[in-house]
């Protein structure tokens, strides 16, 4: 995974995100609202039990403390946008 924040500014931060095909994601559930846009390749996001399948051009919106995944089924890009501002991909 690679994983780069592109700008981090006021309550939004603009994440871009490389992920091999075969990538599994752990549940992830945090307050921080999402949405989700497939830039490139193809996913199935599952959000609150529900699973959707992705491909370029499609975007997702995540609420707040929603438990969700994605599973890659292609290389992919995913510009993600949280607001407020995701403090732990701010860490190195």
């Amino acid at each position: 995974m690679k994983r780069n924040v592109m700008i981090a500014e006021g309550t939004l931060m603009f994440v871009k995100v490389e992920l091999p095909e075969g990538f599994q994601g752990e549940l992830d559930q945090h307050v921080e609202e999402q949405i989700s846009y497939i830039e490139a390749g193809k996913v199935e996001f599952t959000v609150a039990g529900e699973m959707r399948l992705l491909v370029a051009g499609d975007a997702l919106y995540i609420p707040s403390d929603v438990p969700h995944f994605v599973k890659v089924l292609e290389d992919c890009t995913i510009l993600d946008v949280f607001t407020p501002i995701r403090a732990s991909h701010l860490e190195k």
